[in-house]
């Protein structure tokens, strides 16, 4: 394989956050990247919102690349990029006080019907972590912490998700919800064994698994009874022993944002972006600044043509990022059928 095809598919691992649209659209037409994620600073009402996206899955369409994967992380409460008259509450956490999973399935089905009908194809949501000890850092986004009901409430929000059309994503594997550092800024060392991971921050994560969860998101943290060297993003044992052996998952696997401060700690973001897929994720996130991706980019098709990325890896990653994308549903052509479902929030 030549360096250009190469390209092309590598291309396809990257999603890259951006400020400038023109910019982005550069990034999709002439770089093929796979995706791009949008933040609250891309966003500012449902017209300038759909234009965007339109726009960007149309650059990509006639640039002859494959469909355009456009993330958001709308989960509902502190963490929800579209504020009203999107649905950007409750937040997980509220809902979950009440324990009824058909709750927890409706906002799914309502937040991914106007996430389509915006441009965007995948919710970076559920928080999945169980909140399992006192001051932990994920306490405003967790369903709580009981890990069973965790599992059973994600699971419904995913169904509703996705019945739309829309992906859903589970994060943040193995789980961040016994530590109290925030990987944005630290590099967290959980210390816990197998076997205590399976008694309850797999739980909701096998059961995300089940239910179909189009991708699941690993975190920056440390995991030292598993991998004492890496974070787990950047982790073979825990992405190929522990996710794809053990819990037998067969979906895409993405990274955290490359660029927060716990991979930022000794790594610049390009390096830590190519690590994370020699480790096995799919898909590589760089949320801010895209040039890192792009070297990253060049980087892996050099490790590729020099045959220290094996063909069966690059095959096996672009099959996954493919077999999500020949499912996803057309971008909206019309205004409309958005701003008739904000009018009946």
């Amino acid at each position: 394989m030549n360096r250009e095809s190469l390209r092309q598919i590598l291309a396809q691992s990257l999603v890259v956050g951006f400020d400038d649209p023109d910019q982005a659209e550069e990034l999709v037409a002439v770089h093929g990247l796979g995706g791009v994620i949008l933040f609250a600073r891309n966003i500012d009402n449902p017209r300038q919102v759909w234009a965007q996206n339109v726009r960007l899955h149309r650059a990509a369409r006639q640039a002859g690349h494959p469909p355009l994967l456009v993330m958001v992380d709308q989960e509902g409460g502190v963490v929800a990029r579209l504020k009203a008259p999107f649905t950007d509450g409750p937040g997980l956490p509220e809902l979950a006080q009440a324990g009824d999973p058909e709750r927890l399935r409706a906002q799914g089905a309502r937040m991914g019907a106007e996430l389509l009908a915006a441009g965007f194809n995948w919710n970076l949501a559920p928080v999945l972590d169980v909140h399992a000890v006192e001051g932990g850092v994920q306490e405003q986004r967790s369903l709580g912490r009981d890990p069973e009901r965790v599992a059973e409430l994600g699971a419904a929000f995913i169904r509703g998700v996705q019945a739309t059309g829309c992906l859903a994503c589970a994060k943040h594997f193995p789980g961040l919800g016994r530590t109290t550092l925030d990987t944005h800024r630290d590099r967290p060392r959980v210390d816990l064994d197998l076997a205590a991971l399976e008694s309850l921050e797999l739980i909701p994560f096998r059961r995300a698994i089940r239910e179909g969860v189009a991708g699941v998101m690993v975190c920056h943290a440390v995991y030292e009874r598993l991998d004492p060297d890496h974070p787990a993003s950047l982790s073979a044992e825990v992405i190929q022993v522990l996710l794809r052996q053990r819990l037998g998952y067969g979906g895409l696997v993405l990274s955290d944002d490359l660029e927060m401060g716990a991979v930022l700690a000794d790594l610049d973001p390009a390096t830590a972006a190519v690590r994370a897929y020699l480790a096995g994720c799919d898909l590589l996130l760089v949320c801010r600044n895209w040039r890192f991706a792009l070297t990253a980019l060049d980087q892996l098709v050099d490790l590729a043509l020099a045959g220290e990325i094996p063909p069966r890896r690059v095959e096996a990653g672009a099959w996954r990022i493919a077999r999500v994308k020949a499912g996803l549903p057309p971008p909206p052509e019309e205004l409309d059928p958005l701003l008739s479902l904000l009018s009946r929030a």
